[in-house]
């Protein structure tokens, strides 16, 4: 519980940040591309802005709190952000990369579109774990 404590402020300083990377990404780099499959997406509003921008406050406070728990074994993911980097890649290749490639074997999803997503889970993978390193000077 106390690493999950430490890991709010800069969970929330990732998550913030996030939300306007992942704007930058997926809004303004790569949403042309999903003109290319319209029958593919619903509406965009404010509920499903809100909610895309909950969960990737929510998921930089989670990667900050397992990178914290695991920084503090030692390890090749303790040190600074030589650390951080490292966890965070992993945790990238590990679970989103794979998940959103996979979906799009599935899912009729233009591949630019499934490059965006890619580069703005790593980012996100990126921003949790660097601040939270940064944060907490590990």
């Amino acid at each position: 519980m106390k690493t999950l404590q430490l890991a709010l402020a800069p969970g929330a300083v990732a998550g913030i940040i996030s939300i306007f990377t992942s704007w930058l990404w997926m809004g303004v780099v790569f949403h042309r591309f999903q003109m290319r499959t319209p029958n593919t997406w619903r509406p965009e509003n404010n509920r499903s802005y809100a909610l895309s921008s909950a969960i990737h406050f929510l998921t930089c406070i989670g990667i900050a709190t397992v990178f914290l728990l695991v920084a503090r074994m030692g390890g090749v993911f303790a040190g600074g952000l030589p650390g951080a980097l490292r966890f965070a890649a992993v945790a990238w290749m590990a679970l989103a990369a794979p998940v959103l490639i996979d979906a799009a074997v599935f899912i009729n999803l233009n591949p630019w579109v499934v490059m965006g997503q890619v580069v703005d889970s790593l980012t996100t993978s990126i921003l949790a774990c660097g601040i939270a390193a940064w944060w907490r000077g590990t």
